[in-house]
């Protein structure tokens, strides 16, 4: 047997009917029948469609019934000007006309009138059709709260997913430094300056985000590089340095096909992020506006945040020389509007350090 899905009980005692009607006796008619629909039901007359417009646009009703024939704004003006207002355009609206004025029904009926009642009314007919309409009104406006009900839930659930999504991109970009002993908190400081040097470039919030997760994904290539060359002292011999370069196109390998837009991007960063502005780097001695703006900012924040910390094969560089470096590779290995963009927030920079400082000690 069929589940019987049981449908919300209606009533009309916080709904509104508005009466538009030059016409005093006829008014007085209308609103008695309304009333009739439920005791609690809010009646509003008028006898000019201007008041009425004013009414509607500030408080819309749940059901307007108006007369075709009124002096200044007539019914079918008076139904254009509703549907033009965004707050007033689903209000179904009933136009009253003369059972012989088959023209001036024709109108209101195209100019948006959802239904229809002839002179002299039918009180039977008359609270019928306006208990139809304000129970499909207030149908209406269950699905609509429904619908808003499910989009917050959609929109909770959708970010508690993408929260999961950058905790687990966060740790595999840990993997791959994890090889190269590296804090993750030079992640984090990395993607934070990347994000800074966004900005002033002019990335909105929601690109910028993008940009700090994925660039921490850099070297994820290097868990495809043997220990005794990714930790070996001193330096490279050149077969072992063509190894070490194989790691940018393995971090792109591993990326590439996500449909995750952190991991599309963090390929792209993967795969240049030893590009040089001037030509010079690898894997494909890419140049200028051939490396993607995201991979040449995050260049930017991968050597500074390199340069002041603390490596096995090196010591901190204080502050000041870090950032002349920065300034003198301008043009050379690092992009001249990025450098720019760099140095103009170099407070926040600066705020940043201080903020994740480590005990390299």
């Amino acid at each position: 047997m069929a589940a019987v899905i049981k449908q919300p009980e209606l009533n009309f005692s916080r709904s509104t009917v508005l009466i538009v009607d030059d016409q005093t006796t006829s008014r007085l008619i209308l609103e008695n029948i309304a009333k009739t629909i439920d005791d609690n039901l809010e009646v509003k007359c008028f006898d000019n469609a201007y008041d009425a417009l004013l009414e509607a646009e500030s408080s819309p009703p749940d059901l307007i019934l108006t007369d075709y024939k009124m002096p200044n704004i007539d019914g079918v003006e008076f139904i254009e000007r509703l549907k033009n207002n965004i707050r007033c355009s689903d209000i179904p609206i009933v136009i009253i006309t003369a059972l012989d004025d088959k023209e001036a029904l024709y109108k209101a009926l195209e100019a948006g009138a959802t239904d229809f009642l002839v002179k002299p009314v039918d009180h039977y007919e008359c609270k019928v059709r306006c208990q139809n309409l304000l129970t499909m009104q207030r149908q209406k406006l269950i699905i609509k709260n429904h619908a808003n009900s499910l989009e917050v839930k959609i929109n909770e659930a959708t970010h508690q997913i993408l929260l999961r999504e950058m905790e687990t991109l966060a740790r595999l970009a840990m993997a791959g430094e994890f090889k190269g002993k590296i804090a993750g908190r030079n992640l984090v400081r990395m993607g934070k300056f990347t994000n800074i040097i966004a900005e002033a470039i002019g990335f909105n919030k929601e690109e910028r985000e993008v940009m700090e997760i994925s660039s921490g994904m850099h070297d994820i290539g290097k868990i495809g590089i043997p220990d005794s060359i990714l930790f070996k002292e001193g330096p490279l011999k050149a077969e072992e340095f063509e190894v070490m370069k194989g790691h940018c196109r393995m971090g792109h390998e591993i990326l590439k096909n996500s449909p995750s837009p952190y991991l599309q991007m963090g390929a792209i960063i993967a795969l240049h992020h030893h590009e040089k502005y001037n030509g010079s780097g690898y894997p494909s001695g890419l140049r200028g506006d051939e490396i993607s703006i995201e991979t040449r900012i995050s260049s930017i924040a991968d050597v500074f945040d390199a340069l002041i910390t603390k490596r096995s094969y090196k010591e901190v560089w204080p502050l000041n020389e870090a950032y002349d470096y920065i300034l003198n590779e301008r043009g050379e290995h690092f992009d001249p509007a990025c450098v720019d963009a760099f140095f103009a927030q170099k407070e926040k920079i600066n705020e940043t350090i201080e903020s994740l400082k480590e005990n390299d000690e």
